[in-house]
């Protein structure tokens, strides 16, 4: 008598159907789930950006009314970074207060003080961090896709103190210990306060003294006759609902690239001095002007900065494929400072066109 026997497991085709099927539904929903990271690093770096925005406005009521800025500090415990009294040294005042910062919020009693460093363009939150009684570096200043800041701040002093994140640290292309004047980048941000915040002659320029401006690229900026920055008011800005504070350098939440925010096609988190965090557009924003250029009115040669995005290495690719492009300015450098407009509305004639 025969037993019938029943066939256990796959066939290869039914095996192979198995296998597309979990193909397709991999397929389907690895986009999701990267959309939804993004999402969620999108929404940590907007709460970041306000967080940003209520320790300025606690900043403002404890300091009658001021934006957060360098302001030279007339005490520290050492002597090399007392503020010089001297005319035209508030960039190098600056220099040494953020040091100063950086020494006593990190422990760091032998931390180096930089030569011919602006602080303010990528180091003004260290006056909120120091506000805040925050240990440095600190998470809250650097965007949740900004990897390479975040890989910065991992123990400083022995891994990119020693060069362990190169290339894609400061200086470009070398392996070994960094030089003394690379070592502020791990306290840096991803989040910039526009000149206008820090500079009065941004709002206010009588010909008399120059204010800062663009250098020729991406990663330089003109100080001559720099004779006050700093203790500027909130109440000096008159539209703050559409007047940009902080701005995120990069796009880094839409599209398959990083964009530089100067690009047209970057959308960038940011936050206005009204305290609300968005999510904007460039294109949407007002070009900009020239600060040393005021009553040159578009579209004139001149009439806005322009300057070349020349990219290290750990920063956004140009959109040409080259390693340098020429970009404008926009909201970096708002017409009229403090006095003007960025997004919702155009420009506006703040008193300095002809």
């Amino acid at each position: 008598m025969r037993r019938n026997r029943t066939r256990m497991g796959f066939t290869l085709i039914e095996l192979l159907v198995v296998i597309a099927i979990i193909a397709l539904l991999i397929g389907i929903l690895l986009p999701a789930l990267g959309e939804a990271r993004r999402s969620a690093k999108l929404a940590i770096s907007l709460s970041n950006l306000r967080q940003f925005s209520i320790a300025a406005a606690t900043y403002a009521s404890d300091f009658e009314d001021r934006i957060y800025a360098f302001t030279s500090a007339p005490s520290t415990q050492w002597p090399m970074l007392r503020p010089d009294p001297a005319p035209n040294t508030a960039v190098p005042n600056a220099a040494k207060q953020a040091v100063d910062i950086i020494r006593r919020r990190t422990g760091r009693d032998n931390f180096p003080l930089p030569a011919a460093w602006i602080p303010h363009v990528l180091y003004t939150h260290l006056v909120l961090n120091d506000y805040l009684a925050q240990r440095l570096p600190e998470k809250m200043v650097v965007n949740p896709e900004d990897e390479h800041r975040l890989n910065w701040q991992i123990d400083p002093i022995n891994n990119h103190d020693l060069g362990v994140w190169q290339p894609y640290q400061e200086p470009q292309g070398e392996t070994g210990p960094v030089p003394p004047d690379q070592k502020r980048w791990p306290y840096s941000s991803s989040y910039q306060v526009v000149p206008a915040s820090y500079d009065p002659e941004q709002s206010r320029w009588s010909g008399e003294r120059f204010p800062l401006s663009q250098g020729g690229s991406s990663h330089s900026y003109n100080t001559t006759d720099v004779n006050r920055l700093g203790n500027l008011r909130m109440s000096s800005v008159s539209f703050p609902a559409t007047k940009v504070h902080v701005m995120d350098s990069e796009g880094r939440h839409s599209g398959r690239q990083d964009i530089y925010y100067a690009y047209p096609e970057a959308k960038v988190t940011i936050h206005m001095f009204d305290g609300s965090a968005t999510f904007r557009s460039t294109s949407e924003a007002n070009l900009g002007w020239h600060p040393r250029r005021p009553s040159t009115r578009p579209p004139a040669r001149g009439a806005y900065t322009v300057f070349a995005y020349t990219p290290s290495d750990w920063e956004a690719r140009t959109l040409n494929g080259q390693t340098s492009e020429l970009v404008k300015g926009y909201y970096r450098w708002t017409r009229g400072g403090l006095k003007g407009v960025d997004f919702d509305s155009g420009e506006i004639d703040t008193g300095q066109m002809n």
